[in-house]
């Protein structure tokens, strides 16, 4: 049975990449439980151990945001030329919020709030984060309000916005249902797959 390591820049790229995983390579195991690199510019130096091990031990998948940034010109700018088959990463458009608010339906019933307040295109949200903020903010759940959304700031996520959401992941958000509303989450669904493909 073939291991990943999954790798992120966050709490929630890390459950995202999880949950990748068992939804698209349900045969293969996670060793070990994501790598949390609590920051992209953490993560960023940390490629060429990931590249390495994706080369001689087994394969990585790598889960970062774009923040607002070309895909091409920040892949240019972290990684090499030539990378390993086994070496995956695959950079959310523009946050990783945006590839949980594309599963409309999901996120919708969630929060308790209509599906036709949810965006429709998530990856041309300007700040996906304070678009589900907003969303939070209507929710009938007292308790999704208190601890999604600050109650000093209504602009900045509540002390339980991770735990909340990657629980949100792992047990309701559907990546084949959001890659319709997200392209670059498609388009990573396409990639991730190819991992279990021969010679991929």
């Amino acid at each position: 049975m073939t291991q990943i390591l999954v790798v992120g820049e966050d709490p929630l790229t890390c459950t995202l990449g999880e949950q990748l995983v068992k939804e698209l390579l349900p045969n293969w195991i996670m060793p070990m439980a994501p790598i949390n690199k609590k920051g992209v510019t953490k993560l960023i130096p940390e490629f060429p151990r990931f590249i390495e091990q994706a080369t001689y031990i087994q394969p990585v998948l790598c889960i970062a945001d774009t923040d607002g940034k070309c895909v091409k010109e920040l892949i240019a700018k972290w990684l090499p030329k030539t990378l390993p088959r086994n070496f995956c990463l695959r950079l959310a458009v523009t946050e990783a919020e945006s590839w949980l608010i594309a599963d409309r339906k999901s996120i919708a019933d969630y929060l308790g709030i209509p599906e036709m307040h949810v965006s429709k295109a998530p990856d041309n949200e300007a700040d996906p984060k304070r678009h589900l903020l907003n969303l939070a903010r209507k929710s009938k759940n007292r308790d999704l309000r208190l601890e999604l959304v600050s109650q000093t700031d209504i602009s900045k996520q509540g002390t339980g916005y991770n735990p909340r959401l990657c629980h949100f992941v792992r047990t309701h958000w559907s990546a084949k249902r959001a890659a319709n509303n997200s392209p670059s989450l498609a388009r990573a669904l396409l990639r991730i797959a190819k991992l279990a493909e021969p010679n991929n």
